[in-house]
């Protein structure tokens, strides 16, 4: 079998890095009470370009750099506090995380993109924030792998495959919005939470693989 030389794995995680970067733009872009269809295309292309850079040792990113699971990202994980007695009712108290961040305008209403983050404490290895829990809705705990692959691997990213996972059918029940009176797609709605997974990568990969956003020269090609 041909090795796949390093430069030729650069000029892949140039295109890579690029595919990610206008996948997310175009999702960002779009206003929520408009068109639903090209925001679930654009969250289906992010996710399959996730799964390409990270998912497994074969992945894009680890025939790059076989250290890369151990390189810092931002990851700060949307966990709800466990139960609580209330004090003044003597009930138990619940609190459910439902990763809806929204910004109004006076013609649009889009989601709120993630902004890069400098603060050390709230790193960790990228193999935590690809396995660890990400997001607990209910009891339902899933991890970036866990959407990433379920929107890639299931609802259309690379193919289409019913049998999905009970906690992430339950995930996609949870959290569900109307905008001008269209119900948004769940795959929308998830769709948001990997894109702050997208651009945390697209924040890591500047912070260690600076040489990916190097555009190709025309005696490259």
């Amino acid at each position: 079998m041909k090795t796949v030389t390093q430069d030729e794995l650069l000029q892949k995680l140039r295109v890579a890095r690029h595919r990610l970067q206008a996948a997310l733009d175009k999702f960002y872009g779009h206003n929520l009470c408009g068109d639903h269809i090209a925001m679930e295309a654009a969250a289906l292309d992010f996710s399959t370009a996730i799964r390409v850079l990270v998912h497994t040792q074969d992945s894009l990113l680890g025939q790059f750099d076989a250290a890369y699971w151990d390189k810092l990202i931002h990851f700060q994980p949307l966990i709800p506090p466990p139960p609580d007695i209330d004090e003044f009712s003597g009930r138990p108290t619940m609190t459910t995380c439902i990763p809806i961040n929204l910004t109004f305008g006076m013609k649009h209403t889009v989601f709120t993109r993630y902004r890069a983050n400098a603060n050390p404490e709230s790193k960790a290895p990228l193999k935590n924030w690809w396995f660890d829990t990400c997001w607990d809705n209910f009891g339902h705990a899933l991890s970036n792998k866990d959407m990433v692959l379920a929107l890639a691997n299931k609802e259309g990213g690379a193919h289409v495959d019913g049998d999905v996972s009970a906690k992430y059918k339950a995930a996609k029940e949870q959290g569900r919005i109307v905008m001008a009176g269209k119900p948004v797609s769940d795959v929308v709605r998830l769709g948001n939470m990997v894109g702050i997974a997208g651009d945390e990568l697209l924040e890591y990969l500047q912070d260690h693989f600076p040489e990916s956003a190097q555009q190709l020269g025309l005696d490259q090609l």
